[in-house]
């Protein structure tokens, strides 16, 4: 058979159809917007929420493909099981095969907290569960509350595993009180971002909630894990009502044992040790040392009476503490090299703490390097008042907290020169000290003065916070009716809180689980001071016993999402066969 031939005009037309194909071409397709939304669930082999369930694995089906997010810490299984299930992706779906033989008549639940996310785009699945029975009934009780640290009323900073005992009945009280230290829990579950727990799924009966960060992940409390736990027990019950959750209070336990967490040379000389505990009547053998304790006295400074040391073995005792210490001076490694015959740096032996725009409260204060052997008698500071160029004295008075304090009274807003001459200060080594020169415009504060009226029967220990809830300044409740006055705030806004000082020490106390010792408790005030500089606010306030301050408008909406996750409807949907 003779083919025809191909005209011009037809072959002019292809190339042309070709050519201006691909014109219309260049470039990439958008492919359209972004998908940012989780996987979907079509539903479950066994069905989601089957009873008799005596199958030894189950497969979630999705509408696309997923990938699994570290499911061993992010799958909670409740109850617990001895060996954990295998998780594995099969196709577009999840597939469990459970290790562990199953109880009789009992109701199990799976919660894939985070755990699954899209293939393509990674979006997360907040939450899914997956449920089943052994028996011929479906548990469906609730038990809830909410997680909280005491301080700042927010949710714990770390993850919050919460467990749930059955309460028993037990002559020997300790073993009720102290049960999360060493039974596994009847259920499990977690903490959202807010706070907020459910146990869904539950048998009808009492139980005891602890709630602990349960880093390694063996569902016991260990002696350093942060935890919070109710006093009474509560009952499972067929729903939870927003507004009446139970709230437990979270909290690191203090280490009773005092021990030192770090000693080493910071410089040829110069030794610092920092320990667990407050030192209260430290001893220290060996070298010839010169030694002085911070404010908080957990860290001691120490200098040897030999300038050049470099290696030494210490003794440190105190109380049940003693430790001995064998140090050795290690040259740091520096950036650059230095030149041969070079003068190591001199460090000064004062510094000012008051500087450019900024005053030390109302006193003007230098920090002293090393420990001052001898003062020059009668040493001033001359001020000089850049206003009129006038110059007053000013003694220099060394104080318990190894700074000089320097007694003048000066105006805020105005610029000063303070000089100092050389040679006014020796330390132990012989050093003498060089002059010293800074400028400084002294700020002026605010003062609040609290009248305050305790309903609470407890001392307290009133804190002013700043902005950043750092406590700025604080100070015990001398009597219960007596005003208490807060000098030196600089303006700013300022938000009040009260401890119930239930042990009078003077400070706030943490929780301690095997003691039973809940956290003392916190009280804020209801509004936010804002105070300016030269003002002096007085302000009111009754306290009394009441419950922590929570995050505005979280508590309803986050306990209303764990009662959504237990709506059987959404979550019971049988796979497409």
């Amino acid at each position: 058979m003779k083919t025809k031939p191909v005209s011009l005009v037809k072959l002019v037309s292809v190339v042309l159809l070709v050519i201006t194909s691909g014109c219309a071409r260049q470039g990439y397709p958008t492919g359209g917007p972004k998908d940012e939304d989780p996987p979907v669930s079509l539903g479950c082999k066994p069905d989601n929420g089957s009873l008799h369930f005596d199958a030894n694995e189950f497969y979630i089906q999705f509408d696309e493909y997923v990938v699994l997010k570290n499911p061993t810490n992010n799958i909670l299984v409740s109850p617990p099981m001895k060996q954990q299930p295998e998780y594995t992706t099969k196709g577009k779906g999840v597939l469990v095969k459970i290790k562990d033989t199953l109880q009789e008549n009992t109701t199990y639940l799976f919660q894939f907290k985070e755990a699954i996310a899209d293939f393509n785009e990674g979006n997360l699945l907040s939450s899914f569960e997956y449920v089943f029975s052994t028996g011929k009934d479906m548990d469906t009780l609730m038990l809830g509350g909410r997680v909280l640290e005491p301080r700042s009323g927010k949710p714990w900073k770390e993850t919050v595993t919460v467990m749930a005992y059955r309460d028993i009945e037990s002559e020997v009280v300790a073993l009720v009180d102290t049960i999360a230290t060493f039974v596994q829990p009847d259920f499990v579950t977690r903490c959202d971002k807010q706070g907020f727990f459910a146990f869904h799924y539950i048998p009808a009966g009492r139980y005891r909630v602890v709630a602990f960060e349960d880093k390694n992940r063996n569902l016991r409390l260990d002696p350093t894990e942060a935890a919070a736990w109710d006093t009474v027990a509560s009952e499972a019950k067929p729903s939870l009502d927003s507004n009446r959750v139970s709230t437990l209070l979270i909290s690191q336990p203090e280490t009773q044992r005092q021990r030192v967490t770090s000693s080493s040379f910071i410089a040829k000389g110069r030794i610092q040790i920092v320990t667990q505990l407050p030192l209260q009547h430290p001893v220290v053998s060996g070298e010839e040392v010169e030694w002085r304790l911070n404010g908080r006295r957990d860290t001691m400074n120490l200098w040897c009476l030999n300038p050049h040391c470099d290696s030494t073995m210490l003794v440190l005792s105190d109380n049940s503490l003693q430790d001995t210490l064998r140090l050795r001076f290690t040259e740091q490694k520096k950036g650059k090299r230095q030149k041969v015959g070079a003068k190591e740096e001199k460090t000064p032996l004062l510094r000012p703490l008051c500087d450019g725009n900024k005053a030390f409260y109302d006193d003007l204060r230098l920090e002293i390097t090393n420990p001052i052997f001898m003062v020059s008698i009668g040493a001033t500071a001359e001020v000089m008042y850049l206003k009129d160029s006038t110059v007053t004295s000013h003694y220099l008075v060394a104080d318990s907290n190894d700074q000089i304090r320097i007694d003048a009274a000066l105006k805020s807003g105005e610029k000063y020169h303070v000089h100092i001459a050389k040679g006014l200060f020796t330390d132990i080594y012989g050093n003498t000290s060089d002059s010293l020169d800074f400028d400084l415009t002294p700020k002026d504060y605010g003062t609040l003065t609290l009248h305050i009226d305790n309903r609470t029967g407890l001392p307290l220990v009133i804190e002013v916070l700043d902005k950043r809830d750092t406590v700025v300044q604080s100070s015990p409740l001398p009597t219960p009716l007596s005003p208490l006055t807060f000098k030196h705030l600089a303006a700013g806004d300022y938000t009040l809180r009260a401890i119930l000082d239930a042990n009078g020490d003077g400070r706030w106390t943490p929780g301690d689980y095997r003691l039973q010792r809940q956290p003392e408790q916190v009280i804020f005030f209801e509004k936010t001071l804002s105070l300016r500089e030269k003002w002096e606010m007085e302000e009111r306030w009754m306290v009394v016993k009441e419950k922590p301050r929570l995050e505005n408008n979280t508590r309803k909406e986050g306990i209303n999402t764990e009662l959504k996750r237990s709506d059987k409807s959404s979550i019971l949907t049988p796979i497409e066969k």
